[in-house]
């Protein structure tokens, strides 16, 4: 949801660009001297000074550099004070913003008493806060520093905040920098297809700008790919519930049906390949997710089907649990099942998220110290190019994860808690760090996050079925792990 807006003013608010493209010829005909070439292009890359400079230096033009530049400049003045108009539907575009209470403030390289001058001739400067210009800030926008100052001036999260820009090079650097950017068509730009294809929406019109609305709107989405607990404490059932108060939208696509409980498994009906392809088209076709978690997958046809159609789709944030064994003990995947796993499942995953004993079988390697989970994590890792959560909770240290990513290694600690009902705990973790990927969380936060709100689950000491329980999942119905990013 949409709650901070940073907007550029020419190209973006405003209609001016045509400004910057001719001022360097119209300035040197308003004083008697024949442009000999492109001089937009010329100037691209320079300041007012050292344009005045060039004037000097290939026209002869006998002015001084201050003349010079105070002649653009009231020329460039007379444009803003005067003559410069809105984009068209630019004024309701923004009361609306206004109107959901979102904050704005722009950021500009042009001077700021012009920025003052225009937005208040066309009586939109109610809606902006402040405004931040290059100058102001003392780099241009091939830098992130005038984004990073709006932002705090505007208190709200990355995340929530929306920078809307023409320029290619701007939208670069807002992007890499982690800001939501929205596209602005203008004819001026000459890689408007580029800004279109690279930013995360775009706006061909602020007059019909439904894209927009939907897109800024849209809640966060995540689906759960795992089987059904008829007993509600793991896979799809405990997906769900852990999205839901992480506060994202959950939708499932179901691997299997079991009939189990607390005390073990009794039996798995898998779902067909073709109904899984089914039910995953189903969601994507109409519901693109914003994470994907993968749980119990039984079959290499199942996992050939899921690899398959997450990679047609392009999915994004895909945290794999590799479910082998219930917590009961159960076998929950056929033998011939794991090198499809290994091949087709563990290349396209953001995260991996084995216990000690998954590791080992994904590995071939024993691991009975920390420096065995340093060398399995790495191993898995750079073996299949994904991030991979190792979690210790089993035997090696009291409930310690370690992940390794890009390779860095860095340790979660968790309290060991003493609560022998953990059905589901690998479920819940997994679909908890997809639901913060989901929200915009890096994958350390994610991570983090996601082992808080675990531990809260546990801690709440919930006491059902006749062996190894469930967690409480709405231990906290105050909304502690449904708010967003601090």
């Amino acid at each position: 949801m949409i709650k901070g807006a940073i907007f550029d003013l020419d190209g973006t608010l405003f209609d001016s660009m045509f400004i910057w493209d001719t001022i360097g010829e119209k300035y040197l005909s308003s004083i008697g001297y024949e442009p000999k070439e492109n001089l937009n292009e010329t100037f691209k890359t320079m300041s007012l000074y050292n344009a005045a400079c060039y004037y000097q230096s290939e026209y002869g033009v006998t002015l001084s550099v201050d003349e010079i530049m105070d002649g653009v400049n009231k020329m460039v003045e007379k444009y803003y004070m005067h003559e410069v108009p809105l984009k068209k539907g630019v004024a309701e575009f923004l009361e609306k913003l206004h109107t959901m209470g979102v904050k704005m403030c722009v950021a500009t390289a042009t001077d700021k008493y012009l920025v003052e001058a225009a937005l208040e001739r066309c009586d939109v400067d109610k809606y902006f806060s402040e405004i931040f210009t290059c100058t102001s800030v003392g780099t241009s926008k091939d830098e992130p520093v005038i984004y990073r100052e709006a932002l705090n001036h505007l208190g709200t999260e990355k995340k929530d905040t929306y920078i809307f820009e023409d320029a290619i090079y701007a939208v670069k650097t807002a992007k890499k920098d982690g800001f939501i950017t929205v596209g602005i068509y203008d004819s001026h730009e000459e890689c408007s297809e580029e800004v279109k294809e690279l930013c995360d929406c775009f706006i061909d019109d602020y007059t019909n700008a439904e894209n927009f609305w939907k897109f800024a709107c849209k809640a966060k989405t995540a689906l759960t790919i795992a089987g059904s607990d008829s007993c509600g404490g793991a896979g799809i059932q405990a997906d769900i519930k852990t999205m839901t108060m992480n506060g994202v939208y959950a939708m499932s696509a179901i691997t299997a049906m079991t009939a189990q409980n607390t005390m073990g498994v009794v039996s798995i009906q898998e779902s067909t390949p073709e109904f899984l392809k089914e039910q995953i088209d189903a969601v994507f076709e109409d519901i693109y997710p914003d994470a994907v978690k993968i749980g119990m997958v039984s079959s290499k046809e199942l996992i050939e089907v899921i690899a398959d159609r997450l990679n047609y789709f392009k999915a994004k944030n895909i945290v794999f649990d590799p479910v082998m064994v219930a917590t009961s003990g159960s076998e929950l995947m056929k033998n011939d099942a794991l090198s499809t796993l290994q091949n087709k499942l563990l290349p396209i995953a953001t995260l991996v998220t084995p216990n000690i004993p998954e590791a080992e079988v994904l590995s071939g390697k024993a691991i009975k110290s920390k420096d065995d989970m340093y060398a399995v994590s790495k191993l898995i890792g750079d073996k299949y190019q994904c991030s991979v959560l190792l979690k210790g909770g089993h035997s090696i240290n009291d409930a310690n994860d370690l992940l390794y990513s890009q390779g860095n290694f860095k340790w979660f600690e968790g309290k060991r808690i003493s609560n022998s009902n953990t059905h589901g705990t690998g479920c819940t973790l997994s679909s908890a760090i997809a639901s913060n990927l989901a929200k915009g969380f890096t994958l350390e936060e994610s991570v983090k996050t996601a082992k808080d709100y675990i531990s809260g689950a546990l801690s709440a000491m919930l006491d059902l079925g006749k062996d190894s329980g469930p967690l409480k999942h709405n231990f906290n119905l105050q909304g502690e792990f449904v708010t967003e990013k601090e």
